[in-house]
């Protein structure tokens, strides 16, 4: 777990960096500067909707590049490998751009009521596509070398950058919002040339391409893998961003996307270290299979389950105890609190994911990987049901409920499914403590009283009585019952070095 936690924890200080600049884009900038018809679309479907365009693009490139590196470890072969990862999403987005045009059609249909701003950009989804897809095809190369963290401060931070400043810029009326739209595609061409200069740097970047993959021994296994990754990938891109599909479609259009985006994003604060954690280990899980090392995969699912657990509950412990401070110090506060049941149904959601730990990544990596499109597909089915019943009776509360209960099930039926195939997993005793600790927490925060005012000082004071309740209570309860081995040692190693410099400073 060594060169997990190393480069998880860098990965995951680079997202938070990187999400606190989205919060301020969107709370502050985009709030100050957009119609919540703009924001709805900027911030929520503009950058959603190529995310599931992309899964059908990549033709499961990803996944099969982590399957599969260890197989391609000498030089010669290394170089087929980049070819492959560099030249198979060619196909896919070929394909999807004839289709995407072809469905034109349906698309108007569905949206042009509601959300007529969606029909205006329909071409713009087509480039930033595009740019997403190489985008993370060059970061599935780098993953498989172990090296996240730069990556990820290209993605999460430095195009996050960019958005603000564009949004500065139209604020500013230097530019119109047609042509933030535009720039924001460009941003993505600026940030693979930005991944391309990092893999040169660290001489992975191949400047001529071999096509002998196709001639590899490897390769019908990995065309058949990366067919059954793409059908449920495109299942796994909805999972996180359904709900931002639909709601435009139904009353109240791109302003209801517009507050569940936003409550949804303060809830997904939570789930930042489950995506550090899986770039990093879901090489190392592959070729633990490789070896049959099945004791050492059922290590890693366990330790992955309490530690995400531990840190979810403890960020949501956080941002439930003070989601009404919260929502009152972000502008037109009136509008956008209304998410606040969202964020509690997103945020359990997220919950239940993390303390599952890494069962997607074992499974995609098993023999049984076929059984992945089945879950993607049952939890596909179960989502959209639930939203085509509930998002027209209670609009974006309606979204976050039909999520909450589609992601409980879809998880709950792949810990049966692993259990039963391989005999393994994630719950440890650890587990009944941290759910034991995070009542105490919740209700010492929530009987102790607090005052309430709109005012920016009281509001603060509240944040910190609240969030120091958790700490103490939650996470003193945590290193003090040892509940984590990893998290208590490295709380140790932490504090020894801060005393080392502060306290024994000549």
């Amino acid at each position: 777990m060594g060169i997990i936690v190393r480069q998880g924890f860098k990965s995951s200080i680079v997202s938070y960096v990187g999400v606190v600049i989205g919060i301020f884009n969107i709370l502050i900038l985009y709030n100050q500067y957009m119609t919540q018809e703009q924001l709805g679309l900027y911030a929520s479907t503009l950058l959603t909707f190529p995310v599931i365009y992309m899964s059908f693009s990549l033709l499961g490139v990803p996944s099969v590049a982590v399957r599969f590196h260890s197989r391609f470890q000498d030089e010669h072969s290394r170089r087929q490998l980049f070819t492959f990862i560099i030249i198979t999403p060619l196909i896919g987005l070929t394909a999807f751009a004839l289709l995407y045009l072809l469905f034109k059609p349906l698309y108007l249909k569905f949206y042009l009521a509601h959300s007529p701003m969606l029909v205006r950009y329909y071409y713009v989804f087509i480039p930033l596509t595009v740019g997403m897809v190489y985008l993370l095809a060059l970061e599935s190369y780098s993953r498989i070398n172990l090296r996240i963290a730069v990556p990820s401060l290209i993605r999460e931070v430095g195009l996050r950058l960019a958005n603000s400043l564009l949004v500065i810029l139209f604020g500013f009326k230097i530019i119109t919002f047609d042509t933030m739209v535009n720039l924001t595609v460009v941003s993505y061409a600026v940030a693979i040339v930005a991944m391309l200069i990092y893999l040169r740097i660290q001489n992975r970047l191949f400047t001529s391409l071999d096509f002998g993959f196709v001639k590899h021994p490897a390769f019908k296994e990995m065309y058949r893998y990366g067919l059954w990754v793409l059908l449920g990938g495109a299942s796994a891109a909805l999972l996180p961003h359904i709900e931002k599909v639909l709601l435009p479609a139904f009353e109240g259009g791109l302003g209801n996307t517009a507050i569940f985006d936003i409550a949804s994003r303060i809830a997904l604060v939570i789930s930042i270290p489950r995506n550090a954690i899986v770039m990093i280990s879901a090489p190392i899980i592959s070729e633990a299979y490789v070896k049959n090392d099945i004791p050492h995969i059922d290590t890693i699912y366990k330790k992955s389950s309490l530690n995400l657990f531990i840190i979810g509950s403890f960020l949501f412990l956080g941002i439930w105890c003070n989601i009404d401070a919260i929502f009152s110090l972000i502008p037109k506060s009136d509008i956008y609190s209304q998410g606040k049941w969202v964020v509690l149904m997103v945020g359990v959601s997220r919950i239940a994911d993390m303390m599952t730990g890494l069962n997607t990544e074992i499974l995609t990596n098993s023999r049984y990987y076929r059984y992945d499109i089945v879950f993607m597909l049952f939890f596909t089915v179960l989502i959209l049901g639930a939203s085509q019943f509930l998002i027209p009776l209670y609009g974006y509360n309606g979204a976050a409920a039909a999520a909450l209960f589609a992601t409980v099930s879809y998880n709950i039926v792949k810990l049966f499914f692993i259990k039963s195939k391989m005999g393994i997993q994630p719950f440890t005793t650890g587990t009944l403590k941290v759910l034991l600790l995070a009542a105490l927490a919740y209700l010492a925060a929530y009987f102790i009283p607090v005052p309430h005012s709109r005012e920016l000082v009281p509001v603060l004071a509240g944040m910190v009585i609240r969030s120091v309740i958790v700490t103490v209570i939650f996470g003193g309860g945590i290193l003090a019952w040892r509940v984590s081995e990893d998290i208590s040692t490295g709380f140790s190693a932490g504090w020894a070095t801060v005393r080392s410099t502060v306290f024994n400073r000549k």
